[in-house]
């Protein structure tokens, strides 16, 4: 086990690509922006270092984009990261992971994190171990996906029926 804290360094904003974009609610992002503003940065974002530059920037972002944001609205050039040595497709999961452990994450946002994970050839047994169900939930919910349930899908997500009873039906 490794008990050293990881290091950080400071990064120049300009060289930092965003992987995976998502919009956010202004109010959040005002809060954001005024939280680093009055007491500064708490947790250092993550990137990894790409072995091929894109667009000349030479790294990925892995967590932290309303931090970057918010350093970017408060004028700064750089930030304080975390680097990790992670291939873009750890860097797409690491995300999604930081994003699940962030907040209580819709039924449908993890019927679509599986069928985003089966597309870019993840197996089923690779799937629920990097999302923590089970794999008989990630074989239901890809059945469910291939087979067009969406209604089912819907009432999965809705709480109104649970997985088992839809892949029942």
């Amino acid at each position: 086990m490794n008990d050293t804290a990881p290091i950080v360094q400071m990064i120049p904003i300009d060289q930092i690509n965003v992987l995976n974009p998502r919009s956010r609610n202004k109010v959040v992002f005002q809060g954001i922006v005024a939280n680093i503003s009055s007491l500064g940065l708490k947790k250092p974002i993550t990137v990894a270092r790409r072995t091929e530059p894109i667009d000349g920037k030479p790294y990925d972002l892995v967590c932290g984009q309303g931090r970057l944001e918010a350093f970017m609205a408060l004028g700064q050039v750089e930030i304080p990261a975390i680097v990790k040595e992670a291939s873009r497709e750890e860097c797409f999961l690491m995300s999604l992971v930081e994003n699940i452990a962030r907040r209580q994450i819709r039924p449908l946002e993890l019927l679509k994190e599986i069928e985003s994970l089966k597309s870019r050839g993840y197996n089923t047994n690779e799937i629920a171990k990097k999302i923590d169900v089970t794999k008989n939930y990630v074989i239901g919910i890809t059945h469910l996906l291939k087979n067009g349930e969406e209604r089912l899908l819907h009432a999965v997500d809705k709480g109104r029926i649970p997985l088992s009873v839809a892949m029942q039906i």
